[in-house]
């Protein structure tokens, strides 16, 4: 039984800020990443006992023919799981056996179906491979056969014994925009006003130059009225003003957005695929509109702004009857090059800034619709399906991945207010990216392994965030997102326990910066692997409004 006032900590806002329930640093860390060091205490030892608590509870599990079973390919579970094991003929009640590797101890509970969750056994599982074999029972207790069977690994729960952070987060924020400001293919805009063909990730011009200007913009205003903010929003305008030029042209189906493909590095069989020139990544337009809207907010140049309207203009014009849009079409003539569709999240949470912060009107009803078909879709599904542009569309539950997820949590959390249903769904979705996506420390016996050195996983530096299913690594941008998802979390339900986990990652930033000269991987390992500097950026601008955030006390 959950200790009643661990129960209470976790439950109940915080009237006026942190105060008994704030997680204690380990000894000699600092409270926030600023303030003054305090020593560690027992509450670290609660958070730990909460969380593994919580993990019994399960994250939306299956029932046949009503509720979907996602977790067909998943990797690992924090939280309890549920399997789609059928029915054994004649069977009035199910032995459950759940086999730990870790001293070879196995737990059983009995349950009336066969696909029940772990519940009653997880807490006490330890971490590592398990095999669960459901065994249907006679009345009399005879064995009538198995109902399924399945290996799978349990894997660590929240304890809040991380590693302390090495720097405030604007200031590491600030060291890691600093260290992108001054690589070589960043300069190079500054004398040829194009990209460095030698940094192959350019080819990628809506994800990664929107991520170089949204990355010069917030390094100006970490140091505003210097000749370094002066530059960085010189370089922002040389990039955008780039990414102006190449758009696609007006009258084609997908006009004012940026490619999401160009230039000619792209090898043959990526032609003939969805990473061609001529197709278009629907939601990417999300990122360069974020990008001019940065630009735009920092200098006031009207143009960006417009930019920025009419790639939702566009999406108006190309958003299908039931709300979302195809996720790769040809851009002339928005003919699909896959049947997958788009999970909005993004262009919602866009739509949402434009009407909020710059009064843009008429995209009410494509949000509604969008978010209705995310309600109707996903959200019931659960198929959270990884949506990159460097990914081909998989199957259903394939290649599930906490982008959207998130993306979702944090819309809810923020319109919330005459909405009180939207935040028990918003985390629950927090809950299942955790769960399928947050490595909080090192595997023990269920491992990835690669040989290109920082890819297996005895090489990750934890805690860290795994990008999606079939790119099982743990990513800077990933991270950054989770960080960001738990914070909003945290600032709307007010329970530490979110601010612990936004901390602890945040943290982990910080540590990793370390063994990178000052530079934000984007690979959570000592090892020097392929930069995205879109892994620097976002992160960098969740770490500086997360310190700003905390030194106001939200």
């Amino acid at each position: 039984m959950m200790n009643k006032k661990l129960l209470l900590c976790f439950l109940l806002p915080l009237a006026g800020g942190l105060h008994s329930c704030k997680p204690a640093e380990p000894a000699g860390a600092v409270a926030g990443s600023t303030g003054t060091p305090v020593a560690e205490s027992t509450v670290q030892t609660s958070f730990a006992e909460l969380a593994l608590e919580e993990s019994t509870v399960p994250v939306r599990p299956g029932v046949p023919g009503k509720v979907p079973f996602w977790n067909e390919a998943a990797k690992r579970f924090i939280y309890a799981p549920a399997f789609d094991f059928k029915p054994v003929a004649n069977a009035v009640t199910y032995r459950y056996e759940v086999i730990s590797e870790a001293g070879n101890q196995t737990y059983s509970f009995e349950a009336k179906a066969p696909y029940e969750a772990l519940s009653p056994v997880w807490a006490k599982v330890p971490v590592g491979n398990f095999e669960i074999r459901v065994t249907g029972l006679s009345a009399s207790g005879e064995n009538l056969g198995l109902a399924g069977t399945g290996k799978h690994y349990r894997a660590a729960p929240f304890t809040g014994n991380y590693r302390q952070a090495v720097l405030p987060y604007d200031k590491s924020a600030m060291l890691a925009l600093e260290r992108l400001m001054n690589e070589a293919y960043v300069t190079y805009w500054f004398t040829h006003k194009k990209p460095d063909p030698s940094y192959l990730n350019y080819r990628y011009p809506a994800k990664i130059q929107s991520a170089l200007v949204i990355g010069a913009v917030t390094y100006a205003r970490l140091k505003p009225n210097t000749a370094e903010a002066r530059k960085a929003t010189e370089l922002a305008r040389i990039v955008a003003d780039f990414m102006l030029g190449i758009r696609f042209k007006p009258g084609t189906a997908w006009e004012f957005f940026v490619p999401t493909y160009h230039g000619t590095k792209f090898p043959a069989e990526a032609k003939r695929s969805h990473m061609n020139p001529v197709n278009n990544f629907t939601v990417m337009g999300v990122d360069a509109g974020v990008a001019f809207l940065d630009l735009y907010d920092l200098t006031k140049d009207a143009k960006y702004l417009e930019a920025a309207k009419n790639i939702a203009k566009t999406y108006l014009k190309n958003q299908m009857p039931e709300g979302s849009w195809y996720q790769f079409v040809h851009h002339a003539t928005d003919k699909p090059v896959a049947d997958n569709i788009v999970i909005p999240t993004a262009v919602i949470n866009y739509f949402d800034r434009l009407k909020n912060d710059y009064q843009v009107a008429g995209l009410e009803s494509a949000t509604r619709k969008a978010l209705a078909w995310i309600m109707e879709h996903p959200v019931k599904t659960f198929d959270w399906q990884g949506q990159f542009e460097d990914v081909y569309a998989r199957p259903p539950y394939r290649n599930l991945s906490r982008e959207q997820a998130c993306d979702l949590a944090i819309y809810l959390f923020n319109n919330s207010r005459d909405n009180p249903g939207h935040v028990q769904l918003a985390e629950e979705l927090v809950r299942f990216s955790e769960d399928q996506f947050v490595v909080w420390e090192q595997p023990r016996a269920y491992a990835a392994t690669n040989k290109t050195p920082g890819r297996s996983s005895k090489d990750w530096i934890t805690p860290s965030v795994q990008e999606q299913y079939v790119f099982w690594y743990p990513v800077g941008r990933a991270a950054g997102v989770m960080v960001d998802t738990y914070w909003h979390a945290y600032k709307e339900t007010r329970k530490p326990l979110y601010l612990a986990k936004a901390k602890a990652i945040a943290n982990s930033f910080t540590v990793v910066q370390q063994a990178h000269e000052g530079e934000y991987p984007t690979f959570f390992t000592e090892h020097n692997l392929p930069l995205w500097l879109n892994s620097v950026v976002y992160p960098a601008k969740v770490l500086m409004n997360l310190e700003n955030d905390l030194r106001k006390n939200l």
